[in-house]
C-alpha cells in the first residue's frame, strides 16, 4: 500500500508538472518554492497531498481537448474515499483479467479495483480518459479499439488501457483529467526516490490508430514482436489509406 501510494503522488506531481509545460513560456511552478528551477521530493510531497485532498487545482492546462468538457469531483469515485486496497488474491485477479484482454485484443479496463495490477511499472501504459457522452470520444473508439488489437497482438513493452471517467471519478482527478478524451502515454520511470513509477506524456495528436502507434513508436514505449512483418503492415496501411482519401 504504501508503495502504491507513493506511485500515485509521484503521478500527480508529475501530470502537474506537464500540465506546467503545455506553453512554450510555461510559469514557474507552484511547487517550486525555493525558485531553484527544480521541484524536491519535499516540495512535490506537499504539493500531491494538498492536490489529492483537492486544496490546491494550480498549474492545471486548460487547452483545446479540455474545452466544454469538465468533469465532477472525485465523490463520484468507484469506491470512494478510503477505500480499502486490494488484497493478494485480488491483485492476482485482477492480473488475470489484465492477460485475457491482452489476450483478446482488447483495451484494459482500469478501475479502482484492478489499479495495482496495471500500475505495476512492468510495461508502458497508453492510456485514455473517457465518459460516455463524450462525443469525441465515441468518434475515436473504434480507432482504439483497433490500436489496442495491433499492440497487443504484435507489440510488446506497452498495453492499452482506458478510464471510464463516471465509474471511477477518482482516478481522473489522480491524473488532473480536465477533459475528455484525455490522452497520455504513462511511460516506465525511476520516481525521485528511485523506485519504479511512471512519466506521464500528454499525446495531442490525431485520433485515429496511425497516428498513435507512430507516437508509440517514435516514444520508443514499444516494440515490434516480428520488426519486419511490423513495418511492412504499417507500410500497406499508409498505401491503403492514402488511395481512399485521394479525390475523385
Amino acid at each position: 500500500w504504501s508503495r502504491m501510494k507513493r506511485l500515485f503522488l509521484f503521478l500527480a506531481l508529475s501530470v502537474l508538472l506537464f500540465s506546467l509545460g503545455c506553453a512554450e513560456e510555461a510559469a514557474p511552478s507552484v511547487m517550486d518554492k525555493d525558485g531553484d528551477g527544480k521541484v524536491s521530493t519535499e516540495e512535490f510531497l506537499e504539493h500531491a497531498q494538498k492536490q489529492a485532498a483537492g486544496e490546491s487545482s494550480e498549474g492545471m492546462c486548460t487547452d483545446e481537448t479540455c474545452s466544454g468538457h469538465h468533469h465532477g469531483g472525485a465523490g463520484e469515485a468507484d469506491g470512494g474515499e478510503g477505500a480499502a486496497m486490494p488484497t493478494k488474491e485480488e491483485i492476482e485477479a485482477a492480473k488475470a483479467e489484465v492477460a485475457a484482454a491482452i489476450a483478446k485484443g482488447l483495451p484494459i479496463e482500469m478501475t479502482n479495483a484492478n489499479t495495482a495490477a496495471i500500475l505495476d511499472c512492468t510495461a508502458n501504459i497508453f492510456v485514455k480518459f473517457s465518459t460516455s457522452w463524450c462525443g469525441h470520444c465515441v468518434r475515436m473508439q473504434p480507432d482504439w479499439l483497433k490500436l489496442a488489437k495491433e499492440v497487443h497482438k504484435d507489440y510488446k513493452g506497452c498495453i492499452v488501457v482506458s478510464v471510464d471517467c463516471e465509474r471511477s471519478a477518482e482516478l481522473c482527478q489522480v491524473f488532473s483529467v480536465q477533459g475528455y478524451p484525455t490522452i497520455m502515454l504513462l511511460k516506465a520511470v525511476k520516481t525521485p526516490e528511485g523506485e519504479p513509477g511512471y512519466q506521464p506524456i500528454p499525446y495531442q495528436q490525431a485520433r485515429e490508430k496511425g497516428a498513435m502507434l507512430g507516437f508509440l513508436r517514435q516514444q520508443k514505449a514499444c516494440r515490434a514482436k516480428n520488426f519486419i512483418m511490423a513495418t511492412l503492415k504499417s507500410l500497406f496501411a499508409s498505401i491503403f489509406d492514402i488511395q481512399v482519401t485521394m479525390p475523385k
